[in-house]
């Protein structure tokens, strides 16, 4: 197909059950620039209420680069409703989410970099639990995260009932699948949208050509296996040419997502049907030894290659310099040698927002008093990025490290623990794509590295390794608040995040010559009045990062 298509579309699946599409034509697109605005209101009738409470950090978080839209940080008391406003200068799938089970895809069509004939859509890929995100945070924290009892396949899937003490266990569901006509080719958008599982994806006898990542087209390549870290979307184009062998009469064929670290996990969600009105269920064959093991690792940097290239001649190191070190703290304690509890940390502490107080804010306020820098609580994890508008700024992320960073607890340093945690964190940066100019499976070495700075992968999540390290970068060229974090639920409710504070000294005047500050003052004294009343009579305390 690969043509030019002037539609906007979301796919919402509330609390995963009811399906709704909406699209929204505009005018044609000059050249080849998406540039039109898109007003997107959200209702909040179901997430926006008092035993929600996650809905009442950021809203929606749709994962686009902000040009004019209030950058991060505003809330909302429970009823209130509010107008993202955003240019969509990029095409392709992404998502809007909270924390507790409210997701949907965004659509921005645009063209691909390798034809095809039918656009199945999202594919949304998640974890399920039964249980809500606060009410099992306190696990993380304890070592233990909660694990899912199912998984799910744009809003589908099933569960195993037996045992089960509730009597309305219905376990037997429906599962997502979609009709193939022989020989033709399909798209389909893949999304993690899970809380904590990142998942591996393939289809019984079909290899499919990868064709996006996140927000950007790359030049194809081919494979029967992907992984799809939280946040991670993949493009693929699926020839309707089933290699079948042994069980050439079967029209019917599995679609699975597994979580990549457990290789006996059930996998099988969705269902690819050559026969529009078979009702059978696909033969599963023997698996293979990589659906089994393929691992905890995203797709290697060479098969990225984006088709639009960005070649980086200068970038500034500090950030590899001074580099960002994934560890674990006591918590509440952070001091306490011995702590039963953790939290996660990112910069220098772990992060820990009051939802009255925005970063953005603070920002405004130095602005006005003229200060050089904001004044920001602790847990803030402010990162000032005052660079000439232009500049690539690198930044290394460490999972692994020698144990040489506050591991004193004397005053003014907090205990690192000395063994670190052996889990992939998926990265993600607001407000920008990034390029990955460098990633390994061990500790980093100063003194024996390279970075790939011609036409390097980019986009906006990615998968710091176990054990290992990532360098990643991007342009100073868009003013805001803009935070990044690990992609875990559970790990950003533990505070591993961080903040940066982009071009501070341009963000004061754009924030008053905007027009919005009577609306933002408004929102923000509701929000600080609600939550004063709702702690009052609940003595209600915000136990996790804020985000």
């Amino acid at each position: 197909m690969g043509f030019w298509k002037r539609l906007t579309e979301f796919l919402f699946i509330h609390r995963f059950t009811d399906q709704t599409k909406f699209s929204h034509t505009y005018s044609p697109v000059q050249d080849l620039s998406l540039v039109d605005a898109f007003d997107a209101e959200s209702i909040d009738g179901a997430c926006n209420s008092p035993t929600n409470r996650r809905c009442w950090s950021n809203g929606f978080d749709i994962h686009t680069d902000y040009e004019e839209v209030i950058p991060e940080g505003k809330v909302r008391k429970p009823g209130e409703n509010f107008t993202y406003v955003w240019r969509a200068t990029q095409y392709g799938t992404s998502w809007y989410h909270n924390a507790d089970g409210l997701a949907g895809a965004l659509k921005i069509n645009g063209p691909t970099s390798m034809d095809y004939d039918v656009d199945l859509g999202p594919v949304l890929i998640t974890d399920n639990f039964h249980k809500t995100t606060f009410s099992q945070v306190q696990l993380e924290y304890l070592g233990r995260p909660p694990a899912p009892d199912s998984m799910l396949m744009n809003g589908n899937g099933r569960y195993y009932c037996c045992p089960s003490l509730d009597k309305n266990c219905k376990g037997d569901s429906k599962l997502t699948s979609f009709h193939f006509e022989p020989n033709k080719t399909y798209k389909m958008s893949l999304v993690n949208t899970a809380a904590s599982t990142h998942t591996t994806f393939w289809i019984d006898y079909h290899d499919f050509w990868v064709v996006a990542t996140d927000f950007v087209p790359i030049v194809p390549y081919k494979t029967d296996m992907i992984n799809i870290a939280i946040g991670q979307r993949y493009d693929i184009i699926v020839n309707a040419t089933a290699v079948k062998g042994k069980n050439s009469r079967n029209v019917n064929f599995w679609m699975h997502a597994r979580d990549c670290q457990n290789g006996g996990a059930r996998s099988n969600l969705g269902i690819i049907r050559y026969d529009a009105n078979s009702k059978s269920i696909p033969w599963t064959p023997p698996p293979k030894e990589d659906n089994i093991c393929y691992g905890c690792q995203d797709e290697p940097s060479e098969k990225l290659k984006p088709i639009v290239q960005r070649n980086i001649t200068q970038h500034n190191d500090d950030y590899i310099k001074n580099s960002f070190k994934v560890h674990l703290v006591g918590y509440p304690n952070e001091f306490k040698k011995d702590s039963m509890m953790h939290k996660w940390v990112l910069a220098n502490s772990s992060f820990y927002l009051d939802w009255a107080e925005p970063s953005l804010s603070l920002v405004k306020i130095a602005s006005e008093k003229g200060w050089n820098n904001p004044q920001f609580p602790v847990g803030y994890e402010p990162v000032t990025l005052d660079y000439a508008n232009g500049t690539w700024v690198a930044f290394l992320i460490e999972g692994k490290f020698t144990e040489s960073i506050h591991n004193s607890t004397t005053k003014g340093h907090r205990k690192v623990y000395k063994t670190q945690a052996p889990v992939a964190h998926p990265i993600h940066v607001h407000g920008h794509d990034f390029v990955l100019l460098d990633s390994g499976n061990k500790e980093f070495d100063p003194k024996n590295f390279t970075l790939q700075l011609t036409n390097p992968p980019r986009r906006d999540v990615v998968l710091l390794p176990v054990d290992g390290y990532i360098i990643i970068a991007f342009q100073i060229n868009n003013p805001g608040v803009w935070l990044m974090h690990c992609h875990i639920a559970f790990h950003a409710s533990g505070g591993l995040a961080l903040q940066f504070i982009e071009s501070p000294r341009t963000i004061g005047p754009m924030f008053k010559n905007s027009g919005i500050l009577p609306t933002y003052s408004e929102t923000c004294a509701n929000w600080a009045a609600y939550y004063t009343m709702f702690n009052k009579h609940n003595n209600a305390t915000q136990d996790d990062s804020g985000i």
